[in-house]
């Protein structure tokens, strides 16, 4: 339930927002870094280094954040609403600064503001996005019919204005109501209305400001929103501290420093146990390894996005608790560090950006004590992350430990893939990979300790009933020899592993064919399935020409319909090279849905492989389906491809085909899967009868 509220759409919506501000926090952080570093410099006489001015970049990067959330938010709903993006941006902007009153000019043409935070920015953008949506809705409003000969682009324009001008009416009648409350003293307002929490904020310690300005923060943050910046906006608002002002709290430097190390959640310890843990669940989590070596640079400078963001912490119910417990402990540890006289923090100001370590003796006037304080906090920040990060990662370990089952060159398949898929597509799998971790497991305990076989089914001659082929079936063993059938192979399909079966398929029938060819037998072509996947990558695929040419082995090709159907033009190119290597092509289940003649013909194969639905017709529609199924075996042989039937179980099934003309038949009837054992039995049969 926790994790399916994490996953809604708002909130991933608002997640992408604050993902897309990425750039901008971490090189505005950058340039407040570079600009400490010159004061530095300048510290040691060394003149005119200082060219940033770091606290003036920070105070309009604090003042700006709303606006980024806005522009941000507002382009992301847009997106999703299929509104023009350019125009809906502007449209919610122009919201945002008249019902906030964010921006402004006075009457000396001044610009002015007030007071604003991504708590007013969030709603307000959100608001405007969807009166824009739900004005444009309603086609009576709109000026330019879409099958009218102007641009599609002029369009979507021209059918804006009304909405547009309808959303900013709203707005600008919210901002009449907003400003008829700013006469009234905020404080006999709430005393008016809740009485009890007047008192409490006229009455509130340091400390207990502390707590909840921590507890505002660790909420939101957790749920994608930005905590800091969410809290500091109830406190500007509380205390009508100047917009811009990033110091919102009386112990804003105490939290910095000890409840902050490393970044929001005190995160500091993260990178540095997956990275230099011995744990081998850590170091076979390859995204976990990538995801800190990223983060640890920004870490030493208390900026953790990339981590909270990535790994991923917020939105993850895993985190949920040491995301909480790692703050307030350490502030635990450091306020009664101070109350016992180890140590205490000077009045004077620090930049949140100043490392770990260095902070905490800086603020203490080079006190050791706050120094081992911190570091402490630092290894129980570790001792509390640890089982949580296990937990994680074991998460992970089943998909990734099926790599184990094909060797460890299939790590970069997975990685790649990763690596090239957009935020959205790689969340969709993330959510879809945590609700599959139960069968990804059961999966993993049916196959330790065992190996991959192929089983082989006979593939005869229509009319002379004489082997003629096999076909390659994977199929897994146990450690006490129980075969398990194919129902596996969904799972590891799930897991982006299609290709790596392929390839374990491969080497398993090379093994097994020249075993064979090793004991004087005669070997006829044997068929392989093939995913897209496979044959898309050229490597794969002029590997195994390679392979086969050396050995002088060739086989039949089998390309399942959903495979064909996309991509036509590349896997044309690629059963061109297959053939003229002199394997076979096999169009296999045509019939089963989709099937495109066309297709076919791009394709060039040898023989089509009707399926079992197409071969064998319900009762109720024998007559129609014998009709159906001899006029396509005559259009397939008109074509100039064989045709091969398959699912063939009775007499009856098998005098149907023959009628029909086909030129191969399969099925259990004519020989069932059978271990390589027992088709070396029926290979001497053969070979007697012949």
């Amino acid at each position: 339930m926790l994790s399916t509220v994490f996953q809604s759409k708002p909130l991933l919506l608002l997640r992408e927002a604050f993902i897309s501000l990425l750039p901008v926090v971490l090189v505005t952080n950058i340039l407040v870094m570079f600009s400490g570093l010159t004061e530095l410099l300048e510290s040691w006489g060394i003149v005119g280094a200082a060219a940033i001015n770091g606290n003036e970049l920070n105070r309009l990067y604090f003042f700006l954040i709303p606006l980024f959330i806005n522009l941000s938010l507002s382009a992301l709903l847009a997106k999703e609403k299929d509104l023009d993006q350019i125009g809906t941006i502007l449209m919610a902007m122009v919201c945002f600064f008249r019902g906030t009153s964010f921006l402004g000019i006075n009457e000396s043409a001044e610009i002015v503001s007030y007071h604003g935070s991504i708590l007013t920015s969030i709603p307000c953008t959100w608001l405007a996005v969807s009166l824009l949506h739900a004005f444009h809705q309603k086609s009576q409003l709109r000026l330019a019919d879409e099958t009218s000969e102007l641009s599609p682009r002029l369009t979507k324009t021209l059918n804006l204005i009304i909405p547009g001008f309808l959303t900013v009416l709203c707005f600008e009648f919210i901002g009449q109501i907003v400003h008829q409350l700013g006469g009234v003293d905020f404080e006999t307002l709430i005393a008016q209305i809740f009485p009890p929490l007047s008192n409490a904020i006229q009455q509130t310690s340091a400390l207990q400001e502390l707590i909840i300005y921590k507890v505002i923060a660790s909420c939101t943050w957790f749920i994608g929103l930005h905590g800091e910046h969410s809290a500091a906006g109830v406190f500007h608002f509380l205390y009508e501290i100047p917009v811009g002002e990033s110091a919102s709290i009386q112990l804003k430097v105490f939290h910095n420093i000890f409840m902050n190390i490393g970044g929001t959640g005190s995160t500091f310890v993260i990178p540095l146990i997956v990275l230099f843990s011995n744990r081998a669940y850590f170091k076979k989590a390859g995204r976990f390894r990538f995801i800190a070596q990223l983060s640890l640079p920004f870490a030493f400078f208390n900026v953790n996005e990339i981590l909270l963001f990535g790994l991923p912490i917020l939105l993850n119910p895993i985190f949920f608790i040491p995301f909480f417990a790692t703050s307030f402990v350490n502030m635990a540890i450091a306020l009664s560090a101070i109350h016992i006289g180890l140590f205490a923090i000077s009045e004077q100001s620090l930049h949140w950006m100043t490392p770990p370590i260095y902070n905490a003796y800086a603020i203490s006037g080079g006190s050791l004590w706050a120094v081992m304080t911190q570091l402490i906090c630092i290894g129980i920040d570790g001792l509390i992350y640890l089982p949580f990060l296990a937990i994680a990662a074991q998460q992970y370990k089943a998909p990734f430990s099926l790599l184990q089952l094909f060797g460890e060159d299939a790590h970069s398949f997975i990685n790649e893939e990763i690596n090239h898929r957009q935020e959205r597509a790689f969340m969709a799998r993330q959510k879809a990979m945590l609700a599959n971790i139960s069968s990804t497991q059961k999966v993993l305990n049916q196959l330790k300790g065992g190996q991959f076989i192929l089983y082989f089914q006979p593939k005869v001659d229509a009319k002379t009933l004489e082997l003629i082929g096999l076909e390659a079936l994977l199929r897994f063993e146990t450690k006490d020899k129980k075969i398990l059938p194919p129902t596996f192979l969904p799972v590891l399909y799930e897991q982006g592993l299609s290709k790596v079966v392929d390839k374990k398929v491969v080497d398993i029938a090379f093994w097994q064919v020249l075993r064979w060819r090793a004991n004087g037998l005669s070997v006829p072509p044997v068929a392989i399935n093939f995913d897209k996947d496979f044959l898309l990558d050229p490597q794969a695929v002029q590997s195994f020409i390679q392979r086969t040419e050396q050995y002088d082995i060739r086989f039949c090709i089998e390309i399942t319909e959903h495979t064909y159907t996309v991509e036509v033009e590349a896997l044309a190119s690629v059963v061109r090279q297959l053939r003229a290597a002199g394997h076979c092509i096999s169009i296999d289940d045509f019939g089963a849905g989709y099937s495109s003649l066309t297709s076919l013909l791009a394709l060039e194969a040898d023989e089509i492989k009707l399926d079992r639905a197409l071969v064998i017709a319900p009762d109720s529609e024998a007559k129609r389906g014998q009709i159906l199924l001899a006029s396509s075996i005559q259009l397939c042989h008109d074509l100039g491809f064989k045709v091969v039937a398959e699912g063939i179980e009775t007499e009856a099934h098998l005098n149907l085909v023959q009628r029909c003309g086909v030129d191969v038949v399969q099925g259990y009837y004519l020989g069932k899967p059978m271990a390589p054992a027992d088709v070396s039995k029926l290979f001497s049969k053969q070979a007697v009868a012949l």
